[in-house]
């Protein structure tokens, strides 16, 4: 049985978060909010109104970000986890009709990566926006000091900074996939053992990130750990945790 109390109040956090998180970007704009689905063991956390988050550019919208978490507790009924998420990025002032590209993560499909990059729009609708874009920033100077038709290619999408960045089994994965390369359906297995050691390798790497934080999340499971290293204990390395 799900914690109904204890997911409702994580929910309710989590959507002031986002709210403080938007709002920073986008003054004013409609916060987010918490609403438990069916019988609460899940919360959609979502704009209320869902009218979705305006970017402008020189006061005239430029794109809108419509943002929808599904939560659900973890495995160990304790913390809140996201069970599906969609940030689906639109041209203009309303979230309608198909995005330009959208994130999704979706942790219990099997047909598709669990997180995943879409783009819809073609090349002629993102080089229109890009030609819209302000200059408040290095690349988007650069850009709109160039000359020529702003690409495509000039668009970087962040997809898990140093520690949870796709491996190069989830790529040729998603080209057997996508692609239906020949004679490839044998390899799976051989790359679902090559991810789950990149995957050890990554969550090493990111416990000596913030060694405080995996202590706590060891003596939330039962395990019994502390500092013993002389001295004081490390410090969390921010500007990895923070990196995009």
């Amino acid at each position: 049985m799900t914690d109904t109390p204890v997911l409702e109040t994580q929910a309710a956090r989590f959507a002031g978060d986002l709210t403080a998180t938007v709002q920073a970007v986008s003054p004013g704009c409609s916060p987010f909010a918490a609403t438990a689905v069916a019988d609460a063991n899940r919360f959609v956390v979502s704009q209320t109104p869902a009218q979705g988050v305006p970017l402008r550019v020189g006061g005239e919208p430029l794109l809108t970000l419509l943002v929808r978490f599904q939560c659900v507790l973890d495995g160990v009924g304790r913390f809140l986890a996201v069970e599906k998420s969609g940030i689906a990025v639109h041209a203009g002032q309303r979230a309608s009709g198909e995005p330009l590209f959208r994130f999704e993560y979706d942790r219990r499909t099997h047909s598709v990566p669990v997180a995943h990059i879409q783009v819809h729009a073609h090349r002629d609708a993102l080089s229109h926006v890009l030609a819209r874009a302000g200059s408040g920033t290095q690349r988007a100077r650069r850009r709109a000091d160039s000359t020529g038709i702003p690409a495509l290619s000039q668009l970087h999408f962040p997809v898990g900074g140093h520690r949870f960045r796709p491996c190069l089994e989830d790529v040729l994965e998603m080209l057997i996939d996508e692609f239906g390369i020949d004679d490839a359906g044998d390899a799976k297995a051989a790359l679902r053992e090559g991810r789950e050691r990149w995957r050890h390798t990554q969550t090493r790497s990111a416990v000596r990130d913030d060694p405080a934080e995996a202590a706590i999340a060891l003596r939330e499971l039962g395990y019994a750990v502390q500092w013993s290293g002389g001295g004081d204990e490390p410090e969390p390395q921010r500007e990895r945790l923070q990196a995009p």
